[in-house]
C-alpha cells in the first residue's frame, strides 16, 4: 500500500468520528489538521475531510485547506469527505443556468483548493454523510448523526480505497 494518511478538521466531532472510521478502514492514521506531519511529502495519498457553514467550506477548512496547498502536493493522489448537518439540496448558485447541490459545490470548492497547481490527482471517489448541527456547543438537529450505518459507509470506503492503493 501506498504511503497514506488522513487529514481532517472537525468542531464538534463529526468529521472526526468519520476521518476515523475511514482510516480504520484503510488501516491508516487519521489526524487533525492541526497535527498535519512536516514530512507530508513523504505521503503519496491524502484523504482530506472537512464541514460546510452556511452552504459552503467552514473559514477553518478553507485556510486549512489552502495552508496545505502551498505544500508541494505535485503527484499526490486526494480523495475528499465531508460531514453536513443540513440537507443535500439544491442552491441558488448557478453555473451556466444549473442549480448545484451543497454537495456539488463542497466538493469542487475543495477540489479547487488543493489542486490550485493542476498537478494533484484527486479521484472521484468521495464520501459524505450526515452529521449533527450543533450551534453554540450543542446539538440543535440530527442528534446522533453521523449513526452507526454512516460510520460503517465511513470504513467501507476507506476500505474500498484500501484496495484500489494495495
Amino acid at each position: 500500500m501506498v504511503n497514506t494518511i488522513i487529514i481532517y478538521n472537525s468542531r464538534g466531532g463529526n468529521t472526526k468520528q468519520v476521518a476515523e472510521k475511514i482510516a480504520e478502514g484503510l488501516g491508516v492514521q487519521s489526524v487533525n489538521q492541526k497535527n498535519i506531519p512536516k514530512n507530508i511529502e513523504d505521503y503519496d495519498f491524502l484523504v482530506l475531510g472537512s464541514w460546510p457553514m452556511m452552504f459552503k467550506i467552514s473559514s477553518g477548512g478553507k485556510r486549512w485547506l489552502n495552508k496545505l496547498s502551498k505544500k508541494n502536493l505535485d503527484g499526490k493522489t486526494v480523495a475528499l469527505f465531508f460531514t453536513s448537518g443540513g440537507p443535500d439540496e439544491d442552491m441558488p448558485k448557478t453555473d451556466n443556468g444549473q442549480p448545484k447541490k451543497i454537495k456539488e459545490m463542497m466538493f469542487e470548492t475543495m477540489e479547487n483548493i488543493i489542486n490550485k497547481s493542476k498537478n494533484v490527482t484527486i479521484l472521484e471517489d468521495r464520501f459524505y454523510c450526515k452529521g449533527a448541527i450543533r450551534m453554540m456547543g450543542k446539538i440543535m438537529e440530527n442528534e446522533g448523526h453521523p449513526n452507526e450505518e454512516a460510520l460503517e459507509q465511513a470504513k467501507t470506503f476507506g476500505e474500498t480505497l484500501k484496495t484500489k492503493f494495495s
